[in-house]
């Protein structure tokens, strides 16, 4: 017995105290630790899901600069692709006052979603765009020219800046991607006061960024995502296009700044000034600089099939085939003419039934677009002269359409000359008509030399000139815009 036990009543245990001191301490010790490890998987749990979110987010957005970064180094993106002209992402063509309707209204916010958007779609090389693509049309006059540095969205190349001929609240910055070889040859072309002028069968500029000036006016960028090859209508020289191997993403669009736009505005204005002339002559002598400062296409044939209606960038492509066997000449058929009335009608559109013969298909010394022998061009509809007022008013659209009739030039330049009918000459007597304020602008390709100015010619169904565009002027003249397409 020890004394311990003898002190201690009787039916009394004894007392454990520091092996309950130690058990406690030992309990206390792991509940901390299991808190700790909750904390642990809770941070790893968060750091997962915050992991899936941001991979979402960089994959769903690289037209941010750091997802782009990520993205490229990772080799997720793929190169800023040349589309062909037959197998380019469907699209819808929008002119000037139709990127207006669009955009004008829009808030700031959403102009910033829009043009987040556009973005994306072209750094992805339009694969998981939800619409269709839009592609600028129109004619637009260069204010002036930049060249791409490393520190811009194209780090090679040249932009230029346009202003709409049809609504001056709308420019364009036109960007030219080209190896830098070429870049100062290109920058020598894209001179202030240079016609720009967008066609829906040969440009498929497509529009990537929207900015609102705060002068009110909007900003838009495109590029081509053909990257064709141009040459200059006042000399030799030509470059080609190619897509950008590098972007800076991080350097944002538009590339031409708001003060560079206030500049180049200003540098148009002292170009205007300086070009006019008083006098009658002013109208021949300004038609004569814009016909030896243009940017011409060397593109390849157009398709010989019509175009669908529903808008399509990607029109059917004209085929070689194996010289097929002589055909007879087939002669266009023309509705009976009506009988003559006191007042002057329009008379009846006639259709070109015109079988195209590929291997008669004759590049001209320059190039330009293809040329056919007489009769032999693309089925088309042929109009006279009297249909252009109307035809301005519903567009070319989608049809092949062909200018026939008695032409006199009052304007000749390089590869260009301006045309009036025989019988606008009456008209403006007094005489009557619907052709007195109608001008033809004939686009002629390198090598061939334009009628000279006062001579007078005659164009049926078998030489026709292709009607590219028809646009009414605020003052009420008519500009149609052709091309010669038929072999001398």
């Amino acid at each position: 017995m020890t004394p311990d036990s003898q002190d201690r009543p009787r039916g009394q245990r004894p007392r454990r105290t520091v092996k309950l001191e130690a058990r406690g301490e030992s309990a206390r010790g792991g509940g901390g630790d299991l808190f700790i490890w909750t904390i642990i998987i809770l941070l790893l749990i968060a750091f997962a899901f915050a992991c899936w979110i941001g991979s979402f987010y960089i994959f769903g957005h690289p037209e941010k600069a750091v997802s782009y970064s990520i993205l490229t180094k990772l080799k997720k993106l793929e190169p800023i692709k040349r589309f062909e002209l037959t197998a380019a992402p469907r699209g819808e063509f929008l002119n000037a006052e139709q990127l207006l309707e669009r955009y004008q209204k829009m808030t700031p916010r959403e102009l910033d979603r829009a043009s987040e958007e556009l973005t994306r779609n072209f750094l992805r090389n339009f694969k998981l765009s939800k619409g269709l693509v839009q592609y600028v049309v129109g004619n637009f006059n260069i204010l002036d020219s930049y060249e791409l540095k490393s520190d811009d969205f194209v780090t090679s190349g040249v932009v230029a800046l346009a202003q709409s001929t049809e609504n001056p609240t709308v420019l364009l910055e036109h960007i030219f991607s080209a190896d830098p070889k070429v870049v100062p040859t290109l920058h020598r072309m894209l001179l202030t006061g240079l016609d720009l002028h967008l066609v829906r069968r040969l440009d498929l500029s497509a529009l990537i960024n929207v900015k609102r000036l705060k002068d009110g006016r909007l900003q838009f960028t495109a590029i081509p995502l053909v990257y064709g090859s141009y040459a200059s209508s006042t000399g030799p020289g030509s470059f080609s296009l190619e897509p950008p191997e590098n972007l800076n993403v991080g350097a944002g669009l538009p590339v031409v700044t708001a003060l560079e736009v206030d500049e180049a505005t200003q540098k148009y204005t002292s170009y205007l000034r300086r070009g006019q002339t008083p006098g009658r002559a002013a109208d021949a002598d300004a038609e004569a600089r814009r016909m030896a400062n243009q940017l011409v296409r060397v593109e390849r044939p157009e398709p010989v099939n019509p175009l669908p209606e529903t808008p399509v960038a990607a029109p059917t492509p004209e085929v070689a085939q194996p010289t097929p066997p002589p055909i007879a000449q087939a002669t266009p058929v023309v509705e009976p003419t009506p009988p003559p009335a006191p007042s002057p009608s329009p008379s009846p559109t006639a259709v070109a039934q015109v079988t195209p013969t590929p291997s008669s298909i004759a590049t001209t010394a320059g190039g330009s677009w293809p040329t056919y022998a007489p009769g032999q061009m693309p089925r088309g509809r042929l109009m006279n002269v009297g249909d252009m007022p109307e035809l301005s008013a519903r567009g070319v659209g989608s049809e092949r359409m062909y200018l026939s009739g008695n032409f006199v030039v009052t304007a000749s330049g390089q590869n260009r000359a301006v045309l009036r009918s025989q019988g606008a000459l009456s008209e403006t007597l007094g005489i009557g008509g619907r052709t007195s304020n109608i001008r033809v602008i004939v686009d002629f390709p390198s090598g061939v030399r334009p009628p000279s100015d006062g001579s007078t010619f005659n164009r049926d169904s078998r030489r026709p000139f292709l009607i590219t565009e028809v646009r009414k002027t605020a003052s009420g003249e008519v500009n149609v815009y052709v091309r010669e397409v038929t072999q001398p």
